[in-house]
């Protein structure tokens, strides 16, 4: 599953404590599962076969009934244990009307209407049977009714406006993690899987897709028609989905691929791309990974409302209409990547969590992982044009950085039981630190031996349900095929040091006068104690250096098992006490480097006074990220990273200002009170000036997809200190839109334009856009205008652009998942941005709760929210202010412990930050930067993380 809140902002729903394990005392094999007790399934009875019949009629606008469905479910099952009494399944927001129960012999043993109970806290529902069942098969028939829910969850409906403005209403599905049981009675955990026969009854102008082909398809009375399908290989009840629309679309039948969206939508864009891509990605992961896809065939459809970004179901993908969608002249490069990566993530998923599952949701990361891992590698196979595998280091490794670094962040390993709790884990330690995990396997094993492992494991595990000890056992055969690991290290320590303890490692680099190098490592927090927090990893490193400055092999010179160890030259590998050396080739492994002053200083004078090209970009990119953030954790002092970060003057790859994109905006919002502010914006105008004239503020025809982002990054900062050249063009160009001199902007400038051009902008420009928002029906444009809205700094706009969130009547037009991007969008403004949204949530919790609930935050909406909050908290008064609505949040139900723990770490981190750093970074300013004229305008600062916004949904 696609997780849709990286688009927006960076949050974390990590709510988890964990205490990082002495090396001696990890465990050699994964831990073992808390025992079944609550809301697991006894697992005494299994599923052989599911029989499903389901009768909507959500065609029938004149229908009383048009959102009730009624269903029936026949489970041929097996009694595994003696003295069973009852068989126990999941089921929620069903009425059960009917039980029948036979034996293998067709002995009737149940058949009434009152032989069950329900438990609605566990969700199970209980069948009493008259005797204790033997060990053998039964068949058990369930009818039941429900309705179409309205949350995004289940068995649900969704809607579009016909080009004659009727409402044309649609029944989907999203079952992960939980949700299956809401379209039928079933055992609704991951590693149970079983055949799955399914009719559907629907309107005769409607029809109906699921995971497989089509068996047939027949009237069964004037109105109605019955749509059988083939039946599924034993899968997983999550992964089962099913569609019931009048859409329209594509197919290419020499692939045996399909995609389709509702005609309107498809009015704004095509299906061509997402049909190629589809076709491209199969491919390269097939080639890559060796292995068949195993279903007979694959259909993508676009959901008008859809709580998730996308959605892995085995044989039919489903995607949020923005993700799936592309106009060739409309759509900026980016919403080009962003299909491409989302497309190759859920292909991932059909060969990681649909061929091999988690036998629990505790190692949610086999799948989400190596999803968040394929997307990079079989989409930049896919186009490798669009580099798509050079931002693996920015988007997920980075980024996952950032939550990871909490005291309170989870292992990938974590028992779960609850909904809620199951829910919470898809989180991004699931998706980008477990990827980058992986991705760091990947480079230290090498290539090939990490895909023959792969190979291994989908084959042993195929069809099964798989835990974190068969990876291990998969690549350890592959490993020991190639000799790829010293004799005295297996692949099982390896990923249980990763796994099994929260939080990653900060390499300690040091260089005595003897030429040695002694590394160490240690645990990384944001919030550095006193001591160094011991934690051991098993730690692949390698380095380049002056003398040898090859940084094209990713293999490791050696692991770091223990805390320390020392490091002479060799003949392989040279140095002197005067050459820069660099760790962690191309950034593949999952940690952070640190040096000490004299080797940074001599990184530095390489980057600003050598060729800085000589050390690769992704590593540039990496000492740009590492230095800003040791920086900020007390690692390193202020005045390395600051004066490192000036070679960016001459510097035009996009990964590296990506990373200063991310770090620099930190530094932007916690100075944003510091009456040295315009040193800050004159020491970024120094950076950022060079670039920003040589790339200039249109498009050219010769741009790659990496120069219109890097253009679109020195765009929003040029603006942002007050670059009059960039303020002028930018309101310029807007104003031209609102006057309807032009019917719009450059799709790859787009939302730069508008943002700073609504930055300071009157009410009827404000109006113009929002109302150009609400008619829209192209759910990329929206996107894009609903982020662009946040930018405004007139609080009087922000307040009534919030309430408009909360709209009921449909006035505005805001699907489930928009209502939340509103509020993001808002908050991540700076302060006025935050102080507005705090007050807004304040007043408004219940509605919000109920409202946003099912949208991009997944049911958590408050929760999340507060802990993106958090992060923008930057002085004592706010903290105040926001931990005591967070109380208050708490105290009324709509935060947990874990969430508001989370939240008081986060902005308690940040209001230290302050107490500690703030001084130290203003005389730094003042002795560096001098405050000579520069061409600024007079316009008032853009919030920087709405710049961060702009940028992550260009991307």
């Amino acid at each position: 599953m696609w997780k849709t809140a990286i688009l927006i902002l960076s949050v974390t729903s990590a709510v988890w404590s964990g205490v990082p394990l002495e090396r001696q005392n990890l465990p050699s094999t994964p831990r073992q599962e808390v025992p079944v007790s609550g809301y697991r399934l006894p697992n005494n009875t299994i599923p052989l076969r599911y029989n499903i019949e389901l009768t909507t009629h959500v065609h029938d606008h004149q229908s009383p009934n048009q959102f009730d469905f009624n269903g029936k479910v026949t489970i041929l099952l097996r009694v595994l244990e003696e003295n069973v009494q009852n068989i126990t399944l999941h089921y929620r927001q069903i009425t059960v009307t009917h039980v029948k129960l036979a034996d293998a012999t067709n002995a009737v043993l149940v058949d009434d209407d009152s032989s069950f109970t329900t438990d609605v806290t566990y969700e199970f529902l209980v069948i009493l049977a008259p005797s204790v069942l033997r060990i053998g098969n039964y068949s058990l028939e369930l009818e039941y009714h429900g309705e179409l829910r309205t949350d995004n969850g289940g068995f649900y409906r969704s809607s579009y406006t016909d080009v004659n403005g009727n409402t044309r209403w649609i029944a989907t599905t999203q079952f992960e993690s939980t949700d299956a049981r809401h379209a039928f009675p079933c055992y609704d955990e991951p590693g149970t899987r079983a055949p799955i026969g399914l009719k559907l009854t629907h309107g005769n102008a409607y029809h109906a897709i699921s995971n497989m082909p089509i068996k047939s398809s027949l009237p069964w009375n004037a109105t109605y028609t019955v749509t059988e399908f083939e039946d599924t290989l034993a899968m997983q009840t999550y992964l089962l989905a099913f569609v019931v629309s009048d859409f329209a679309f594509i197919s290419n039948t020499e692939n045996k691929q399909s995609v389709y969206a509702n005609p309107v939508s498809i009015s704004n864009g095509d299906l061509n791309f997402a049909l190629e891509a589809g076709v491209k990605v199969t491919n390269a992961l097939e080639n890559y990974l060796q292995v068949k896809y195993s279903f007979p065939k694959l259909d993508q459809i676009g959901i008008p409302d859809f709580a998730a970004g996308a959605m892995e179901n085995w044989g039919l993908v489903t995607y949020r209409e923005e993700a799936l969608i592309y106009n060739s002249t409309k759509s900026p490069m980016g919403q080009l990547k962003r299909t491409a990566s989302i497309i190759a993530h859920e292909y991932g998923h059909q060969f990681f969590g649909n061929l091999v599952s988690p036998k629990w949701w505790s190692y949610l990361w086999l799948n989400e992982g190596f999803a968040t891992l394929m997307q990079y590698i079989a989409a930049d196979k896919a186009y490798p044009d669009l580099r798509i595998q050079d931002m693996a280091t920015v988007e997920a490794l980075q980024n996952a950085f950032q939550s990871d670094a909490l005291e309170n962040t989870r292992p990938m390993n974590s028992y779960v039981e609850t909904p809620t709790a199951i829910s919470a884990l898809f989180d991004d330690i699931a998706y980008d630190k477990s990827g980058s995990v992986l991705r760091q396997l990947q480079h230290a094993f090498g290539d090939t031996v990490f895909r023959a492992g792969l190979k291994y494991y989908l084959d042993a595990m195929q069809f099964k349900a798989a835990t974190p000890a068969d990876l291990a056992a998969a690549l350890q055969r592959a490993v020991d095929a190639h000799q790829a690991l010293p004799s005295t290290t297996n692949v099982s320590d390896i990923i249980n040091s990763w796994a099994d303890q929260s939080g990653y490692p900060v390499l300690h680099v040091s260089r005595n006068t003897d030429n040695v190098i002694t590394l160490s490592q240690e645990r990384y927090l944001l919030k550095r104690s006193r001591d160094a927090v011991k934690g051991t990893w098993y730690l692949p490193y390698n380095m380049a250096t002056s003398q040898a400055s090859d940084f094209s092999s990713t293999l490791p010179h050696d692991w770091l098992i223990d805390q320390t160890v020392e490091l002479r030259p060799s003949a392989a590998l040279n140095w002197t006490n005067d050459d820069w050396v660099i760790f962690n080739k191309q950034q593949t492994g999952y940690y952070r480097v640190n040096y000490d002053d004299k080797l940074w200083e001599l990184i530095t004078h390489e980057l600003h006074h050598g060729n800085h090209s000589s050390i690769h970009h992704l590593n540039r990119a990496q000492l740009i990220d590492d230095s800003l953030n040791l920086a900020r954790s007390g690692h390193l002092k202020y005045d390395i990273t600051l004066k490192l970060i000036q070679f960016l003057t001459k510097e035009e790859e996009y990964v590296p200002w990506a990373s200063l994109n991310n770090g620099l905006a930190y530094l932007n919002r916690m100075l944003a009170g510091s009456n040295k502010y315009n040193l800050f914006k004159k020491y970024v105008w120094e950076l950022v000036e060079p670039s920003f004239h040589k790339f200039g503020l249109e498009n050219k025809p010769s741009d790659t997809h990496f120069a219109k982002l890097v253009r679109n990054i020195l765009i929003n900062w040029a603006c942002q200190v007050g670059s009059e050249d960039c303020l002028t063009q930018t309101n310029s160009q807007l104003a031209e839109v609102v006057s309807n001199k032009t019917e719009d902007i450059d799709p790859n400038l787009k939302g730069v334009v508008y943002c700073n051009g609504l930055r300071n902008a009157d009410s009827n420009t404000f109006q113009y856009v929002l109302d150009r928002m609400h008619r829209s029906q192209d759910p990329s444009d929206r996107m894009l205008l609903i982020s662009a809205l946040g930018c405004s700094e007139n609080t009087a706009l922000l307040e009534m652009y919030l309430a408009t969130s909360l709209d009921e009547t449909g006035d505005f037009g805001y699907r489930g998942q928009e209502r939340s991007r509103v509020f993001s969008a808002v908050y991540v403004n700076e302060r006025v941005g935050l102080e507005t949204a705090m007050k807004f949530l304040d007043a408004n919790a219940a509605t919000i709760d109920r409202l946003y609930n099912g949208g991009s935050f997944g049911g958590r909406a408050i929760g999340s929210a507060v802990t993106g909050m958090a992060r923008r908290v930057v002085n004592k008064e706010q903290y105040d202010e926001f931990l005591a609505m967070s109380t208050r949040l708490e105290f009324a139900g709509y935060l947990n412990a874990g969430e508001l723990s989370t939240a008081k770490e986060l902005s308690g981190e940040n209001v230290q930050w302050t107490n500690t750093y703030f001084n130290v970074i203003e005389s730094w300013l003042e002795a560096n930067v001098k405050s000579g004229a520069v061409r600024f305008g007079t316009a008032s600062m853009m919030a920087v993380t709405t710049v961060a916004t702009l940028v992550a949904v260009l991307l």
